[in-house]
């Protein structure tokens, strides 16, 4: 029996089988992170806010029992129809009321309060609109519709939102850190939203192809004279007809090959302009910036949060280094040379230059953007000396206290284990990624290393603790998760290396790096443990 299970294991049609479906669940249900869900769930719910504010300038005229859409009428049009609309059993006596209530509704949803709940109900108050005023019903308030239902499917309010921060500032009550979680939800949720914009346009794309005039171009000719949506007169095509038959033809090849094409990592951020471009040329030429707006919302879906994260970070690095900079004055009590590192990281540092390539707009494929943040704390140098033996009694407290390397290549890991720190009158330095972690390690005298390295990939967390083991004999720290078991094992060879599992309080990872610096025989002389090319103590100001 045995012998048989093992043929079939081999046989390639099992393992086609079993290949295909691991493809099928890693497509649908790979955990994936919430953030872009939760950033599209801001914009579309600022979508739908604005929408009912907009209804709410004549909203008795197109909801009430006697307006432009009877309620009598609209019912005998859906009385053969299973559809759902409150607005149909709620009279002129409740009306004023419950669009209020949307309203409120609506403006929780798009802040992502109690997301739970009110990313379901504002996806029925979405339908319910539409129903109600089926002749007001378009392009937007479709799309609209199927975003916010694929938006109440997934974790919408774990990024982004007011719940996320609640949760994180209930977490930091309690001492511990708060890490970006991922969700199969979240992966579902997406691809639901990207095959729905592959269906749009491909039908869009294939119904075109029954009309003759797509195929001789003349039907974006005709869409751009007319008056009724112009907002910018374009009638001057008419001398030039080849350029709006051109429009004509790229639209449909565009639209019928984009469940193709989105695919290809090489075509997608082109695939994703093209649409940009034509969906602003549909709000600045024709005057629908609502159904513009919100298809190029859709194409967040597509996006890599991995790869925004680290822009955010980018950008919160440099709005807080260029504020720092600006509020630093000469009566201060900050270091120059903390400063004028600072200005070197800055305008020098691997972090200080994005990808210039304008085609990945949308964050589609990875940008060689490490997080760093390579400025000193203010603790880790003591006030301005008044003579050389404070000078020299700063250095002597300095080389008897603790300085820790703190390695996270998260930046809100980064500052809260700097402001934990700060706190408790430890000096630290932290750095956003490995190569750096190493070259500060190799230029100044630590004590501890502290990593975390619950988002360094297992294979590059072995070989950085490995070096940092070779380099000097400072004990070292590193946080894992739970799953991360294989590389805990490969962790437990390097003697001067300890490891803790988060989620962990602050307070017991000060206690864990206490234990390491009093248990390690190289404390008291840290200086021959540096490498040899090893710069002075950052904490040592007289070196500036």
């Amino acid at each position: 029996m045995k012998v048989h299970f093992g043929i079939l294991r081999q046989n390639p049609i099992v393992t086609s089988l079993r290949t295909a479906s691991d493809a099928w669940h890693k497509f649908w249900f790979e955990p994936a992170d919430p953030l872009m869900l939760g950033i599209m769930r801001l914009l579309t719910g600022w979508m739908l806010f604005y929408n009912l504010l907009i209804w709410s300038l004549d909203l008795e005229a197109f909801f009430g029992d006697h307006g432009l859409q009877p309620l009598a009428a609209i019912r005998r049009i859906h009385e053969s129809r299973l559809i759902f609309s409150f607005w149909l059993w709620i009279g002129d006596a409740y009306l004023w009321p419950i669009h209020f209530a949307c309203l409120g509704i609506t403006g929780m949803f798009c802040l992502g309060i109690a997301t739970r709940v009110t990313s379901v109900l504002s996806f029925l108050i979405t339908i319910s609109y539409s129903q109600r005023v089926p002749i007001a019903n378009f392009g937007f308030d479709q799309i609209l519709g199927m975003l916010c239902l694929y938006l109440s499917l997934g974790p919408s309010g774990a990024a982004v939102s007011v719940d996320a921060w609640l949760r994180r500032w209930w977490l930091r009550r309690r001492g511990i850190e708060a890490v970006p979680q991922k969700f199969a939800s979240a992966r579902m949720s997406m691809r639901l939203i990207q095959l729905h914009l592959c269906a749009i346009y491909f039908w869009a794309g294939f119904a075109k192809l029954k009309g003759p005039s797509w195929w001789t171009g003349e039907a974006m000719w005709r869409v751009l004279a007319n008056q009724e949506y112009q907002t910018m007169d374009l009638t001057w095509m008419a001398w030039v007809p080849w350029l709006p038959y051109l429009i004509a033809h790229i639209t449909i090849v565009w639209e019928v090959f984009f469940i193709v094409l989105i695919w290809n990592p090489r075509f997608r951020p082109f695939m994703l302009l093209m649409g940009l471009g034509m969906h602003a040329g549909i709000g600045a030429f024709l005057g629908m910036w609502t159904f513009g707006l919100i298809m190029a919302f859709a194409y967040l879906a597509f996006s890599d949060p991995d790869i925004w994260r680290r822009r955010i970070a980018f950008i919160k690095n440099w709005l807080s280094r260029t504020s720092s900079m600006q509020l630093a004055t000469p009566t201060e009590s900050v270091p120059a040379m903390s400063l004028q590192r600072t200005m070197a990281d800055t305008s020098e540092g691997p972090a200080a230059k994005l990808d210039a390539n304008p085609s990945d707009v949308f964050g589609t494929r990875a940008l060689n953007v490490p997080e760093q943040d390579m400025s000193f704390d203010r603790e880790a140098s003591p006030p301005h000396a008044s003579s050389d033996s404070d000078s020299a009694d700063a250095r002597e407290s300095s080389a008897a206290s603790s300085l820790i390397c703190i390695v996270a290549t998260s930046s809100a890991d980064r500052s809260s284990l700097r402001r934990y720190f700060r706190e408790h009158n430890i000096a630290c330095r932290a750095v956003g990624d490995l190569n750096s972690g190493l070259d500060a390690i190799s230029r100044f005298r630590f004590t501890e290393v502290l990593v975390n390295g619950t988002r360094i990939p297992a294979g590059e967390l072995i070989d950085f603790v490995a070096d940092v083991a070779d380099l000097t004999a400072l004990p070292i720290l590193v946080m894992l998760t739970h799953q991360q078991t294989a590389t805990i094992v490969e962790l437990k060879k390097i003697a001067q290396c300890q490891w803790m599992e988060l989620p962990a309080s602050l307070k017991s990872i000060r206690l864990q790096l206490a234990s390491l610096k009093h248990n390690s025989s190289s404390t008291s002389d840290n200086a021959s443990d540096r490498h040899p090319n090893a710069g002075p103590d950052p904490t040592d100001e007289t070196r500036s």
